[in-house]
């Protein structure tokens, strides 16, 4: 005969069970797992093309009906920034937006944190490459996931060099003071009729601040460093003035020789057009461009006899790093979304394996997760993507715009010669401490 319990086991019994049911909703609400609750409609702003997007949900939804609940908005890139911050402010902005690693700092308080708990610091640097380190937070946890990344290639146009006797693009920076000897065309006056590469000036270089960032970086060098106590301070120019070498007087003396009209590697000015079209009309040999950037060369020149190899390198030095500038996008929810739960549910399953393998063949550019970078692609231009996104390097950028300035102003003072390089540096350094501190 079964034993009767009496009350007070019952009443035990009861808080046991309770406090099961409690850890439980706990642990899945910590793991993303809230399967019963309906994610409702997700807004997602971004500046990628509508008609990619929209196809590339339709796709997911027929996996994850919850898909058929995303709201997708292209905004304009040179109206993105400030139609969001107004839009949050208004409270009718997006509950997950497409976040560019440039635009990171300026957003890093107005985004909701996704704790430790839900994707620990080990998982989320075993899942990612190493540049999306630049999302955590250390006492606030990952202020964006990770989604796409479009790092700097070279483009080099293969008849030019076969007509000045090269085989092969340069694999190290200091090659171009040869190939520039050879393949720079001057009529009598100077004037250049063909340039061998866009180094030297800024407003006609497509991606000059990501050139010369990217030169400081391997070079050994820092832009913006985040302190212990979470403060950004600019390091353009270190504290230790000891040192035999600062990077980024390296860095910004070698990409300003090409366009010193009295240096026998000139090749460039201020007067040329647009590096972009003079690559397109053939009258430029090698450009420093992105990823994505491809089809748009394509589009402008159907047929140009071009090819794609890694960015060069520095040669040698203690200091050097292998690396090159990555554009990296990721998946930010703003704090002031009107729905933060369907955003982060969105988040977490967008920037998963297939999902993620789903957008970078619909966008054109590498994930930016490591499992499926794992797969070498048999296209070979996808294949110096890829291994490019492996190699992808950014910085703390405190405000997009300005800093173009900052860097436009450090190019100008080194090839007006009003200042000392040095002088030069450290006034761009004194700059960036300004944005960063306003």
């Amino acid at each position: 005969m079964q034993e009767k319990r009496n009350p007070f086991q019952i009443i035990i019994l009861g808080v046991f069970i309770f406090f099961i049911i409690i850890a439980v909703l706990v642990f899945a609400s910590f793991t993303g797992g809230n399967n019963n609750r309906d994610i409702g409609e997700v807004t997602v702003w971004g500046t990628f093309d509508e008609v990619v997007m929209e196809e590339y949900f339709r796709t997911l939804a027929d996996e994850n009906s919850e898909v058929n609940n995303v709201k997708y908005r292209k905004v304009p890139e040179n109206e993105f920034q400030v139609d969001l911050v107004e839009a949050l402010a208004n409270g009718t902005g997006p509950d997950l937006f497409i976040l560019d690693q440039s635009n990171l700092i300026r957003h890093w308080n107005k985004v909701q944190s996704i704790s430790y708990e839900t994707i620990s610091e080990r998982a989320f640097k075993d899942t990612y490459i190493d540049e999306a380190e630049i999302f955590l937070s250390a006492s606030d946890g990952i202020k964006a996931l990770p989604l796409l990344v479009d790092p700097l290639v070279l483009y080099w146009n293969r008849d030019i060099f076969a007509e000045s006797g090269f085989s092969q693009p340069p694999q190290f920076w200091d090659e171009l003071f040869l190939l520039t000897e050879r393949i720079t065309q001057r009529d009598k006056a100077n004037n250049i009729e063909q340039a061998t590469i866009a180094f030297g000036e800024f407003d006609n270089i497509n991606n000059a601040k990501d050139i010369i960032a990217t030169l400081i970086l391997q070079a050994g060098g820092t832009l913006v460093t985040r302190q212990q106590s979470g403060q950004l301070t600019a390091t353009l120019s270190p504290r230790n003035q000891g040192v035999d070498t600062i990077p980024a007087q390296t860095a910004l003396r070698f990409y300003t020789e090409f366009a010193d009209p009295v240096k026998s590697v000139y090749t460039w000015n201020r007067s040329l057009t647009n590096s972009l079209d003079a690559f397109a009309q053939g009258k430029l040999a090698l450009y420093v461009g992105y990823a994505s950037e491809v089809e748009a060369i394509q589009a402008k020149n159907a047929n140009i006899n071009f090819d794609v190899a890694p960015i060069p390198q520095i040669r040698s030095g203690e200091q050097k790093k292998i690396l090159t500038f990555g554009k990296m996008y990721a998946l930010a929810v703003p704090k002031a979304a009107q729905n933060v739960f369907g955003g982060t549910e969105m988040a977490l399953y967008l920037t998963g394996a297939e999902p993620s393998r789903l957008l970078s063949e619909s966008v054109g550019i590498p994930s930016s997760r490591r499992d499926v970078l794992s797969k070498e692609p048999s296209d070979p231009l996808d294949l110096i993507f890829r291994n490019a996104a492996l190699i992808s390097r950014a910085w703390l950028d405190p405000h997009a715009e300005d800093t173009n300035e900052i860097f436009r102003r450090m190019v100008g003072g080194v090839t007006s010669g009003s200042r000392r390089l040095s002088e030069t540096i450290q006034r761009a350094n004194d700059e960036l401490n300004a944005v960063i501190n306003r």
